[in-house]
């Protein structure tokens, strides 16, 4: 029979696998009788109805061919049944492996085929001699009392159960039928040979004919008969061979409509994976162009970033700190503000970064600047001048004579005021800004989350590496760049003492005579502003005239960033960037804060770089400006005068 029937049975997890999965193990099948007085012998397995399954012994959830859930590792027939050991992935969808694994789903079910059975009289069921096994599922509980099956359970109804039954039994009796027939007709024909003989024989008594040869004759009776018989069993196994045929058919028909589906589903599938690949190839190439435009646009806010006057958004300026973070770390995973960190900030800040990008990168910028003010010392003191170029003339005088009164005769005109001013021209002063960058390195590995925390010491990093240098351009200079107090001051106070001899120290005294000899750019206190070394430092702290910030007024203690006293009226700021001390070195400057102007062209821009032969990330960060000195000095007045060591005795 094609239809094809379930048995089930109980199942135990005897053991887990090292990749999680859970090990099972059950008989499939018994062969105790069920319920309904059906039975399967151990025989029934044993004449190759396993030998399908065996190729490709997939396990099921509960009949379903879509969910695959494990692989049948033993399938053996002895003399109880068919047993069975599988192996359930722990990938199997619907939890079925942590069910099966805690006894939830406790039985095997076996969907099969009866390719021959007979009818038991004695309990009024089916005896299965002929099996051949489909698939092999796992389901929550068995059918039968003795973890065996129960066939009628496994037809639609009970009366296709009871039709079923009853084909055997008239299949049964059709056979003894013909065995009688069989038997009546043998009976029958030697009865009528007998008869036929006897017959004759009167007939040649009565006639007085000469004799029949009777033997001959009973034998061609016999042969007709039998012959007759061949040809009733030849047109029966005629028809039963034409039915077997006719179902042969219809199982091919049918499986070829199944090959027909799948070659139909597999077109399908193959035409859809083939639009996906094309949909991905077509979305690489937007998220391409997105990207070009991304980096033109940032490019043309960096070239318009200016750090004084920005507008500011009360919205956008109290989420500042975290935009900066949010910024850096789309910067280094390369995702803008669409990492996990930013969109989650735009959600909670109520900002989309869209159609605030603008407010949003100026409020970057301006809390990268206050990250680098923190760290800035000596840079502070001095204003800042926004160029448009690298080179910019500065087309005015900066430090002119006194104003002086004129005639109304000679007051209009400047061809009224004589020739000396007609061909006056102004001094030129050319501000140059340079590139400043730095580098932070950081492993490939590093996860987006552990990105997230490590930001703040990042920026910091970023903020301190870029003040010390600016800080040192200043002091020191850079050679062929930029021109600092190193190279401009007035070298005309050095201490008394001898340095070898620790005798040459550091006083207000000293610092006043530097003072003094600025001239006319020392003569207002709250102008001049003292930069000295540690050393420096920590020789004013035991002189008498030196004011720490407790004792100087507020305006004066938070004027200045790293502001540590006064000495006379003028602040005094501690900087790490002089050079080592020594005989002879500079130990600290007087200076006119007025004088000097720092040119800036770009605020700081974070960019990353990855360098694939050491498998890291490169985080660079980079801003332009320089330093600059307005008047030089002469005369007796002098905008900075530096103060050095003694020499050793």
């Amino acid at each position: 029979m094609n239809k094809m029937f379930n048995l089930t049975s109980t199942l135990k997890a005897v053991d887990t696998s090292d990749d999680g999965s859970v090990i099972v193990r059950g008989m499939a099948s018994t062969s105790d009788f069920d319920r309904a007085g059906d039975q399967i012998p151990a025989e029934a397995w044993a004449k190759g109805g396993l030998n399908n399954f065996e190729k490709n012994p997939i396990i099921l959830f509960n009949h379903d061919y879509n969910k695959p859930i494990g692989r049948a590792t033993k399938l053996q027939v002895t003399k109880n049944g068919l047993e069975m050991e599988g192996k359930i992935s722990k990938s199997a969808p619907d939890h079925v492996a942590e069910l099966v694994k805690e006894g939830i789903l406790g039985a095997f079910s076996v969907g099969f085929r009866v390719k021959d059975a007979d009818y038991i009289k004695e309990t009024d069921g089916i005896l299965v001699k002929d099996a051949e096994l489909f698939e092999v599922s796992v389901v929550s509980v068995p059918c039968n009392q003795a973890a065996t099956f129960s066939l009628a359970k496994s037809f639609d109804s009970e009366s296709e159960y009871e039709a079923y039954k009853k084909s055997l039994i008239d299949s049964v009796e059709k056979d003894l039928e013909e065995e009688i027939t069989s038997e009546e007709s043998n009976e029958t024909q030697s009865t009528v040979v007998e008869e036929t003989i006897e017959q004759e024989k009167n007939m040649s008594e009565v006639n007085n004919t000469p004799e029949i040869d009777l033997e001959a004759f009973a034998k061609k009776v016999a042969a007709d008969t039998a012959a007759q018989i061949k040809m009733e069993q030849a047109k029966e196994k005629a028809a039963e061979q034409a039915a077997l045929e006719k179902a042969q058919a219809e199982e091919a028909q049918k499986a070829a409509a199944e090959a027909e589906k799948q070659a139909l589903l597999a077109d399908v599938e193959a035409k859809m994976a083939e639009k996906q690949a094309e949909l991905a190839e077509a979305q690489k190439a937007l998220e391409a162009q997105l990207e070009e435009k991304n980096q033109e646009i940032e490019k043309m806010r960096d070239s318009k970033k200016v750090f004084a006057d920005r507008a500011e958004k009360s919205d956008v300026k109290a989420w500042g700190s975290e935009f900066l973070k949010a910024h850096v770390l789309g910067v280094m995973t390369q995702k803008g503000m669409n990492t996990e960190f930013g969109i989650e900030l735009q959600e909670k800040a109520g900002i989309d970064y869209a159609t605030n990008a603008g407010d949003i990168d100026q409020e970057v910028s301006a809390q990268i600047e206050k990250e680098i003010m923190r760290d800035l010392k000596v840079a502070s003191l001095f204003r800042e001048v926004q160029v448009n170029g690298a080179s910019t003339i500065l087309p005015l005088q900066v430090d002119t004579s006194k104003a002086s009164f004129a005639t109304n005769a000679t007051s209009g005109n400047l061809e009224n005021r004589g020739a000396t001013n007609n061909t006056y021209q102004p001094k030129q002063i050319t501000l140059t800004a340079h590139r400043l960058i730095s580098s932070t390195y950081m492993d490939n590995e590093v996860d987006e989350q552990v990105l997230v925390n490590l930001l703040p010491m990042l920026v910091e990093g970023v903020a301190r590496a870029h003040a010390r240098a600016v800080e040192d351009a200043i002091l020191n200079g850079v050679s062929g760049k930029i021109s600092g107090l190193a190279d401009v001051a007035n070298a005309g106070v050095t201490l008394a003492g001898a340095h070898d001899a620790g005798t040459s120290i550091l006083t207000a005294a000293k610092l006043l005579d530097a003072r003094q000899s600025m001239g006319k750019y020392g003569l207002v206190p709250s102008e001049v502003v003292y930069i000295v070394s540690q050393k420096g430092y920590y020789d004013l702290l035991d002189d008498s005239n030196f004011q720490t910030l407790d004792e100087v007024g507020s305006d004066l203690a938070v004027r200045v960033t790293g502001t540590i006293g006064a000495v006379f009226g003028s602040a005094v700021v501690v900087s790490e960037e002089f050079p080592a001390d020594d005989a002879g070195t500079t130990i600290a400057y007087a200076v006119n804060t007025r004088n000097y102007v720092i040119p800036r062209l770009r605020g700081v821009s974070i960019e990353q770089d990855y360098e694939v032969m050491n498998q890291r990330r490169v985080i660079v960060a980079t801003q332009s400006l320089g330093f600059a000195e307005l008047v030089a000095g002469g005369s007796g007045d002098e905008p900075s005068v530096a103060i050095a060591n003694a020499a050793d005795a």
